[in-house]
Formats: C-alpha cells, sequence, structure tokens
C-alpha cells in the first residue's frame, strides 16, 4: 500500500496547477473584497492596460497584450462566447482553460481568422443543440476560464483594443434562444487560497478538494482519486489528516516541489508544458512544471516561450551583472504576430522600475538604436546606461530576476528549431 508520503507527493503533482487556478478563481471572480476582483462568474472583464507590477495573482504575465477575461460557470447550462471581428495584422486570441489547466480549445486567427463569430462552451455531459454553424466546445469542468488577449500595436491604439473587447460578450445559451433559463446551480462558497510556491501548507489539500467537487474524474486519474481519498482528499470535503499523518504528508509536498524544480531546469521551451489533455497523456509532471513556472500559458501550435532559462554560461541571472541580447541583421524572430523579452523578478512578477519599461518587443525595434552593422542588441541591466542606450535598456533587479522570450503565432523556422534566440551574454558591471 502507498504510503502517505507517496500519495501526498502524487496528489500535490496532480493538483499543484488545480490549486494554484483556484487564487485566480478567487482573486478574480469570488471575491468581490479582493484587490484583483474583475468580474462575477459569467460576465467579462476587460483591463484597458497592459500588465505592469501591481498585476499579482497570475505569475509571469505578459506586456504585449490587454487582457480580458471570464469565468464561466456551466453547472446550469452553456455559455455563448461571441468574438468580433478584427483587422487582419492584429493578434487577438480566445484560450479557454479548464480547471486541471487543460487547454480546452482556442479562437484566434489560427483557428478562426480574423471574423469573429458565436461559439458554444459546454460540459461533456450536454446533451443539447447548438444553433446552425456555432462551433462548440467542450470543457472538461464545471466552470472554465476565458483568457482573451488583444494585441496593442502602440501608446495610442488603446482605443482600438477598447472596442474590440466591447464587443465580446458571454451570455447563457437559453439568452440567445428566447428561452427561459434552468434552475441557477447552488451558489460557490470559497474558501481561502493557498500560495503554492510559499513553503507547504496542508490546506493545499482543502483547496484541492473544493476544486475536485467542479472537475468530474477522468477515466485516467480515477485510480490515483481513490489514493488520495485515503489520506482524506475527497471532492467537497475538507481533509482532516490525523496529527501522525501531517508531517508525511509535509515531506511528499516537498518532494514534489523538489521534482517540480528539477524538471524546471530541463525545460527548453514553453511547447513542453502547456497543452490539452491529449497533449500532457497524465504527464502530471510537465503540467505542474508549465504552472509553476508560468500558469495560464499557451500551447505551442498557438504560441512558442523559446529562452530563457540561464545565461549563455549556463549561470542564473543576476542584476549584479549586465547582459546583452544581439540579433544580427534581419535575424528577428520570424512570426505571424509578434514577439517580447520580459523580464520578472524573483517571485515571477513584473519589476517596478524607474522608466516604467517591463518588456522590450517587436513594437519597439523602430525606436531602438540600431549596432553599426544594422543588427539590434538589448542591453539587460539594473543601472541606467548612457542616454544614447536608453531606447534599447531592459531594466532588471539588482539581483536574481527571469526572462521570459514570447512569440505569438511562431513560424516553422521556430517551431522546427532552425532559428533559435540570440544568447543572453554576460558583461561585467560596467554601463554599456
Amino acid at each position: 500500500m502507498d504510503s502517505v508520503s507517496e500519495i501526498a507527493r502524487e496528489a500535490f503533482l496532480f493538483g499543484l496547477p488545480t490549486v494554484d487556478l483556484y487564487r485566480i478563481l478567487h482573486d478574480f471572480a469570488l471575491d468581490p473584497a479582493s484587490p484583483e476582483f474583475k468580474a462575477p462568474l459569467n460576465e467579462v472583464f476587460h483591463s484597458r492596460r497592459l500588465a505592469d507590477p501591481r498585476d499579482r495573482s497570475i505569475v509571469a504575465m505578459n506586456v504585449d497584450t490587454p487582457y480580458s477575461y471570464a469565468w464561466l460557470d456551466l453547472r446550469a447550462e452553456p455559455v455563448v462566447l461571441t468574438m468580433p471581428a478584427f483587422e487582419p495584422q492584429r493578434y487577438v486570441s480566445a484560450q479557454l482553460i479548464d480547471l486541471y489547466t487543460y487547454i480546452a480549445g482556442y479562437i484566434s486567427p489560427r483557428t478562426n481568422g480574423h471574423r469573429g463569430g458565436e461559439f458554444l462552451i459546454a460540459r461533456p455531459s450536454w446533451t443539447g443543440e447548438a444553433a446552425a454553424g456555432m462551433r462548440v466546445f467542450r470543457c472538461l469542468t464545471e466552470l472554465c476560464l476565458v483568457l482573451i488577449r488583444t494585441q496593442l500595436f502602440d501608446e495610442e491604439d488603446m482605443p482600438n483594443v477598447a472596442a474590440i473587447q466591447d464587443a465580446v460578450s458571454v451570455r447563457p445559451l437559453s439568452a440567445t434562444q428566447g428561452q427561459d433559463s434552468p434552475r441557477a446551480a447552488g451558489a460557490l462558497e470559497p474558501i481561502a487560497p493557498v500560495d503554492v510556491r510559499a513553503a507547504p501548507d496542508l490546506r493545499f489539500f482543502d483547496v484541492l478538494a473544493w476544486m475536485l467537487a467542479l472537475m468530474p474524474a477522468l477515466p485516467e486519474d480515477r485510480a490515483l482519486r481513490l489514493r488520495m481519498a485515503r489520506i482524506g482528499v475527497r471532492p467537497g470535503a475538507r481533509c482532516d489528516l490525523p496529527a501522525s499523518s501531517q508531517q508525511p504528508a509535509l515531506a511528499g509536498m516537498r518532494a514534489g516541489m523538489q521534482e517540480i524544480l528539477e524538471r524546471s531546469k530541463r525545460v527548453r521551451s514553453s511547447g513542453e508544458i502547456f497543452g490539452s489533455r491529449e497533449f500532457f497523456a497524465g504527464d502530471h509532471l510537465a503540467r505542474a512544471t508549465g504552472a509553476f513556472l508560468g500558469i495560464l500559458g499557451n500551447a505551442a501550435e498557438e504560441y512558442l516561450g523559446v529562452g530563457y532559462q540561464a545565461d549563455a554560461h549556463g549561470r542564473p541571472f543576476d542584476g549584479a551583472r549586465r547582459y546583452t541580447i544581439t540579433f544580427a541583421p534581419g535575424d528577428l524572430p520570424p512570426v505571424a504576430a509578434f514577439w517580447s523579452i520580459t523580464v520578472y523578478d524573483a517571485d515571477k512578477h513584473l519589476y517596478a522600475n524607474e522608466i516604467d519599461r517591463y518588456v522590450i518587443s517587436s513594437r519597439h525595434v523602430a525606436r531602438m538604436n540600431r549596432d553599426l552593422d544594422g543588427g539590434v542588441t538589448i542591453d539587460v541591466q539594473h543601472n541606467a546606461p548612457a542616454p544614447g542606450r536608453v531606447a534599447n535598456w531592459l531594466p532588471c533587479p539588482p539581483g536574481p530576476f527571469g526572462l521570459t522570450f514570447r512569440t505569438y503565432l511562431p513560424g516553422e523556422a521556430i517551431r522546427s528549431g532552425a532559428w533559435s534566440p540570440p544568447p543572453v551574454e554576460p558583461h561585467d558591471q560596467e554601463s554599456l
């Protein structure tokens, strides 16, 4: 029989993405007193700004697209999502994510062009019919997060982004059919969230159990759910571990976190750690690693994060050094949408700095200084560079930090590995 420690380790790996996602659900949709509350279930919230250091619920947020959020409650009936048409040169995507953090689908230029439309989102047990021509997405869980990214071209473009956002809507299916609404599902009573990146906390299992009540068991997870039940992790129930099991359970959680940290060191691109249920094929360690590094990431066909885990010499990033990233002439990332390089602090949040710059991306290149050969060099450093280099400066914290290189609608050269990102070259502490 499996020990308490081993079951807790398995439950931690299986549940970390879900427990971390609950924190977002709680802050965004269940707790109106939260400073990050967006909108109640089945309503849309639109951010009219790019992410900045004030955003703390989601780690490793992008600074390229203002976000829109809609947490959908599918218990009573499906929900119809309306997406507007938009310009051919703009990237707008709706990513559908279930409570496992599996990606249920995309509505984006890759899957739907730029024409918009109406899309029905339902749980698997729904047996009704959608209107003719309406695409149906099946979500594996009773709640579904719709995460919408709308590309911002420049500071003057926000009114155009807002107009696109305002044309997004979510409505219960009955409202689109002129029918009476079915009986509403019971209200969700939230519990306190848990920080999965902090020291192990046995309340983790309470949050996991709360979420499991909204997550019908999948065939591949039934045996694991039976094992978790042996230590008290049951859907909707509080997990009251006896005193003799608490230290073994904490040891199992620590062992699971160590596995995640070790797996994180081997990640070469985001394409390994984000995707659908079919993509993961039961690999809970990969799914947990993705959530730990940057929850709600995109699947490889929509987006690839292609770096960086370390500098050119394999050392962790440290603001005591300065770094350069140099794109040779004609060798900017081959993407159909856009690319960006973002700095995060040691906690994977955006770093507050004197020029309020958290990212350098394809929209900045036209204003950057060119190298003598026509290439482009980004200066990643804590101290301000010489005035003539400020346009190329990406400020970083004075100590440990992280970098994320994003490519949206990556070209075949990126997907195949024929194009790879330039290394992050470390230098001494003097300014460029």
